[in-house]
């Protein structure tokens, strides 16, 4: 793993870390489909100016449309509308820890499907990094606050089923488009999602109700920052360092949560936090096999 893959690992990771506060302002008053039939359809519109300037992502489109439609489906479409199911009911912390179950689900498909190994300390990272998860958010988990949030097994069925569909296109990314852009897979994958998703859009739009500013800054960033931006990011992580690994940045996105919930909101930073912190970037280290020694040479 090279220093620019731990660059945009990181950065990733803080711009999918805002995802979840934006399902939690957005969903409420857009309504689940609505909020993600237009997340779909904005990171489409981004990703169509990137096809127009640049001919080669056209030609990479047409070649690959059919891989493209299920990464659409599987890595956009389909989850994005069971997170905002969920996120009706179920908090961001609990969302962040199911949304942890991705490199899990990747690796197995990964190994079961496409004969991609992981070696023994991937493995344990893993373990060690959805440990850390559990600790991170265990007074959300265990706590007397769980009983409140109003969280059920149904709405947490629909995050993991979310979590299946983002395994299953980081697999096909990786196996089936490896010579083609992660540009051109963004932007295919989104557009072809955004034109299936296009109906829903104008059919659960809530006609008549008043939207507040806050709500539509959040669908626009969710949609441009957190998907069209990110999954470039993603994709380019995918084709470099594969699917497991890179999905691992899901074991990390509760920590830059429980940052920005103390830097903007205001809230504590406890002791489960900072061991759970400690804990998943140690777990993270593991499954990226990173090289301690060569990233203080470089």
């Amino acid at each position: 793993m090279t220093n620019r893959d731990l660059i945009i690992f990181i950065t990733l990771s803080f711009m999918w870390s805002l995802s979840f506060i934006f399902y939690r302002i957005g969903v409420p008053e857009f309504g689940s489909l609505a909020f993600a039939s237009l997340r779909v359809v904005l990171a489409g519109l981004t990703m169509l100016v990137f096809v127009l300037v640049k001919k080669k992502n056209r030609q990479g489109i047409f070649k690959n449309w059919k891989a493209l439609t299920l990464v659409g489906l599987f890595s956009a479409a389909i989850p994005f509308i069971l997170f905002s199911f969920s996120a009706r009911s179920v908090n961001a912390g609990v969302l962040a820890v199911l949304n942890a179950s991705v490199p899990m689900m990747s690796g197995f498909i990964a190994s079961t499907f496409f004969k991609d190994r992981l070696s023994k300390k991937q493995i344990l990272g893993l373990v060690i990094g959805v440990i850390g998860v559990v600790i991170l958010m265990s007074e959300n988990l265990f706590g007397e606050q769980s009983a409140t949030s109003g969280s059920g097994l149904l709405p947490m069925g629909y995050a993991l089923l979310a979590c299946v569909g983002y395994a299953v296109g980081a697999n096909i990314t990786r196996n089936y488009l490896d010579n083609v852009s992660p540009v051109a897979i963004t932007a295919g994958s989104l557009i072809i999602a955004s034109v299936i998703m296009l109906p829903v859009a104008l059919y659960e739009f809530p006609y008549g109700k008043s939207i507040s500013l806050t709500a539509w800054v959040s669908v626009i960033c969710i949609g441009v920052l957190s998907t069209a931006i990110a999954l470039i990011f993603m994709n380019q992580l995918i084709k470099s360092i594969g699917p497991m690994r890179a999905t691992s940045i899901t074991l990390v996105i509760p920590i830059f949560a429980i940052i920005l919930g103390y830097l903007l909101l205001g809230e504590a930073l406890d002791t489960p936090a900072i061991i759970g912190s400690v804990v998943i970037l140690f777990g993270t280290y593991l499954s990226l096999e990173l090289s301690l020694k060569k990233m203080l040479k470089s």
